[in-house]
């Protein structure tokens, strides 16, 4: 019987992360379209309405520990997402340090509009699979996840840190 490409790990396009990101790409054009052209929000945006919606007011930092994004750019985010009178910001009075975050009204009403459609794009995705084969897919990506978030823990330390802004590679970039 001969390999599947995630045994081959003979090219790139046989590693598991591109052929994820692959189809997350193609998946993900038709969310981008739908969020961009139908409601003016991007993905990212969508996102974090979608957890504010499902998890209720959240601090940003915790926000972006769910989604497991760096602070600062659940920052801008939310930023954005304020201007656009979709999420709002409190500040308690019992603890002026701490900001809490929730949807507006417009916000909800958002996804409760949006939601449906991307569930459906998901259920079309979907129908390649068998319900049985559904199954065992999430729980193989559950299982993946979990192993990924062993690894990052396990390996962080000896991974260099990345320098996006310089746009430097590795420790020799001068």
């Amino acid at each position: 019987m001969p390999l599947s490409p995630s045994q081959r790990l003979a090219s790139i396009d046989d590693l598991l992360l591109y052929r994820l990101g692959r189809l997350s790409s193609v998946a993900g054009t038709m969310v981008v379209r739908l969020c961009e052209g139908g409601y003016g929000i991007t993905r990212r945006e969508w996102a974090v309405v979608a957890q504010l919606y499902e998890n209720g007011s959240l601090p940003p930092s915790a926000l972006a520990e769910r989604m497991h994004r760096d602070r600062a750019r659940t920052s801008r985010t939310l930023t954005s997402l304020g201007q656009k009178q979709l999420v709002l910001r409190t500040i308690p009075a019992n603890d002026r340090r701490s900001a809490l975050v929730s949807l507006t009204l417009e916000g909800r009403q958002l996804y409760e509009a949006l939601m449906p459609q991307i569930q459906a794009i998901n259920g079309h995705i979907l129908k390649a699979l068998q319900p049985e084969e559904a199954a065992q897919f999430d729980e193989a990506l559950e299982r993946l996840q979990a192993r990924a978030q062993t690894l990052l823990t396990e390996l962080s330390p000896d991974l260099p840190k990345a320098n996006r802004r310089q746009g430097q590679r590795g420790k020799d970039a001068s």
